[in-house]
């Protein structure tokens, strides 16, 4: 079974990775170009969060393996954020061909993201994060400027249709300490998320993520495969499955929140000031809803092979 897009106008798409902790982003980035490739998105720009120096210059080798060398790339230069160890993103820069700078000479992803979005059609882009909110919380904050006489606020109204947020566990994460992607940079993920002015699409980890791991295959792929060997640096040299956290996010922001999915429109994510969170089903939000399961019938193996089958895309 192959879960497919309907033919329409590539979806134009900004993502905003970490690109340092795990490996799903660097596979929900092959999945990006893949679609990309086969026309069903345009990828406008891949912004990072983190301030981990390599995570930027990691996001352009894979972009410049896959034939994109010259996308936006954007990182966050406020006091908000911050950096984790990362088994891989040094190893990929240093190994794979790309020109974006370490962290302290990259571009300012907030004039990326005012920059890009001024120049797309009203109600136009979706934005997907699968990292931390640090970025978008800027975006948010943003005030007029020679890009454009709108608040970031403003901007994000009139130019973004859809927000779809790789973040946490579904109903509920209450535990302070375990990982997610809300609590490294709480204060940028409640700012961002009470602020930000369109729908947002909320897609689950844990047990939902894990029910679809990916990443075994991609030895089929060559050796020089930058994604491949994110994994293998992962795994401490072999590939392993791992969970598909930020592959659902892409699934969902490129191909939509219909089957296969399970959708739940009622209700509105509280964030706490440390990053845990709570689905509330009142007072509902129309602007929030989440995927966190399978519909019902969804044989968790078919969403696996689609996921496959544009993880081990070949660059053009």
């Amino acid at each position: 079974m192959s879960f497919s897009a309907e033919p329409r106008a590539p979806l134009k798409i900004l993502f905003d990775t970490d690109m340092e902790s795990d490996c799903d982003d660097a596979a929900a980035l092959a999945m990006l170009h893949a679609l990309a490739d086969r026309g069903e998105i345009e990828l406008l720009g891949t912004m990072v969060s983190a301030k981990y120096p390599w995570s930027a210059p990691c996001t352009d080798a894979i972009n410049t393996y896959y034939g994109r060398p010259d996308l936006p790339i954007g990182v966050p230069k406020g006091k908000a954020g911050i950096q984790q160890k990362s088994k891989y993103a040094e190893q990929i820069a240093k190994k794979f061909p790309h020109d974006c700078p370490t962290y302290e000479d990259a571009p300012d992803a907030t004039k990326l993201y005012r920059k890009i979005l001024s120049a797309q059609a009203d109600g136009s882009v979706t934005i997907l994060t699968v990292g931390d909110l640090t970025n978008l919380r800027y975006l948010i904050e943003s005030t007029g400027d020679d890009i454009s006489t709108l608040t970031g606020q403003q901007l994000v109204k009139q130019k973004v249709a859809h927000c779809v947020c790789m973040g946490s566990r579904y109903p509920a994460d209450l535990d302070p300490g375990k990982w997610g992607n809300f609590k490294p940079d709480a204060d940028s993920t409640v700012i961002a998320i009470e602020k930000w002015p369109t729908k947002i699409t909320f897609t689950g980890g844990g047990q939902f993520a894990s029910l679809i791991s990916t990443g075994k295959r991609l030895t089929e792929l060559p050796e020089d495969n930058p994604v491949r060997r994110v994994y293998e640096l992962y795994f401490g040299g072999k590939v392993n499955d791992r969970h598909s956290a930020d592959q659902i996010a892409v699934m969902v922001a490129a191909r939509g929140t219909g089957h296969p999915w399970k959708l739940v429109t009622q209700g509105h994510n509280h964030i706490f000031p440390n990053g845990t969170h709570e689905w509330r089903e009142q007072i509902d939000n129309p602007r929030h809803e989440y995927v966190s399961a399978l519909a019902d019938g969804v044989d968790p193996a078919d969403v696996i092979d689609s996921f496959n089958e544009l993880m081990l895309h070949q660059a053009k």
